[in-house]
């Protein structure tokens, strides 16, 4: 019988041997997207991924050779956001999150993407923003003049890298993404100290300009070392004024094949991020807009504490994908949590139809106190109350 009883050990043991997640070779990989004076040689593939949208990453993670500029460049920080996730997102239309690795950009470096980013002049020649000529003896109101004029349109060029798994078990390069974030609003001053001044900037002229930069981007990566065969996908991101409530967008795109330095006519991309309440979700989504009201009006019926419900919304090609609504509101202990957000669940399984993503979070001044979420076509929401 003992003798029953270790061979049943060994059985399962062996079961679980066989089972279990294989952490070994088969996922250990070369780098060769290393620079030489690296300390790694050898490179990690995680066994899964989060979602069948998301890319797998090489570990150990490399940080961008220009992190932190985007912090430094981008006024508000919901495009920093926006720019990082929704260029990764545009990207896997041309790089399938099936075959490619996702890695933060390595090309471009810190000092160069600053001297990238200023205005063109004989001390920054590579400044891709208009040059100025400004007399030190011209009035503030010529300076004004001369800088609505010539507005600094472009904040940042993010790059995002992609790489493949070669059969010999080496990961290379396969894949450049570029987004560029224009200004959709200029903000200057004339004297260090003095007041702000605010340009619009037509969308129009924007685009114009933001295929000079794209051009110009292109072609410099194309000079470095080994990218002369490498796609790069080129994506426009128009910013939100700086006091925006929800992000800017993508509006146009374009792969430049390996070998091609030519942008060329750009695709164009339909989609933007809509704040609710407001005169544009009125004119966008009508019904919308006044079911977002009717659940408002729902909860104040029962819950004095109730402030008010914030939305945003995601369109593309004028369809709403993706609806995020905000709750604020204070609670005086944890079976008020739980009563206010089995209400507002019910009143979201009411009142909201079930053809995009929903997602609701209920937050107090401290913290985040629930959240709920449905995913398109479903019947059934996730809930989940966080433990104080």
């Amino acid at each position: 019988m003992k003798n029953f009883s270790k061979l049943l050990v060994i059985f399962f043991a062996v079961i679980l041997i066989g089972c279990a997640p294989d952490f070994s070779s088969p996922n250990e990989v070369i780098d060769d997207t290393l620079p030489e004076d690296s300390g790694y040689e050898t490179a990690i593939i995680p066994n899964y991924r989060v979602s069948e949208s998301e890319y797998q990453v090489l570990l150990p993670y490399r940080l961008s050779q220009s992190r932190g500029v985007t912090t430094n460049q981008v006024a508000n920080r919901l495009d920093i956001t926006a720019l990082e996730n929704d260029l990764r997102r545009h990207s896997a239309s041309v790089f399938d999150p099936e075959t490619y690795f996702f890695q933060e950009g390595q090309q471009i470096g810190y000092s160069e993407l600053f001297s990238w980013l200023e205005r063109q002049s004989d001390s920054s020649e590579l400044g891709l923003n208009p040059s100025v000529d400004i007399d030190e003896d011209a009035s503030t109101e010529e300076k004004i003049e001369i800088e609505r004029a010539n507005p600094k349109y472009l904040s940042h060029i993010l790059e995002q890298n992609y790489l493949v798994r070669t059969e010999d078990n080496v990961v290379q390069l396969a894949g450049i993404s570029i987004g560029i974030a224009m200004k959709s609003v200029y903000r200057f001053q004339t004297e260090i100290g003095g007041p702000f001044y605010y340009e619009e900037i037509d969308y129009d002229e924007m685009m114009n300009q933001a295929t000079k930069v794209a051009e110009q981007v292109v072609s410099r990566l194309r000079a470095k070392d080994g990218l002369q065969e490498i796609p790069i996908f080129v994506a426009i991101y128009r910013e939100a004024p700086r006091d925006g409530l929800v992000p800017g967008n993508f509006v146009a795109k374009k792969l430049v094949q390996g070998g091609s330095q030519t942008v060329g006519n750009w695709d164009k991309i339909n989609e933007s991020y809509v704040l609710f309440p407001s005169s544009e979700a009125r004119n966008l989504d009508s019904n919308l807009s006044s079911t977002i009201d009717e659940f408002k009006s729902g909860i104040e019926k029962f819950f004095p504490n109730f402030v008010g419900v914030i939305g945003e919304g995601f369109y593309q090609n004028g369809e709403l994908q993706h609806l995020t609504l905000e709750i604020p509101i204070e609670f005086y202990g944890q079976a008020e949590v739980v009563g206010f957000t089995q209400y507002v669940y019910g009143l979201m399984m009411d009142n909201f139809q079930a053809h995009f993503d929903l997602e609701i979070n209920i937050r107090s001044n401290q913290r985040q106190e629930s959240l709920i979420v449905r995913k398109a076509g479903d019947e059934d929401a996730y809930v989940h109350i966080y433990e104080r």
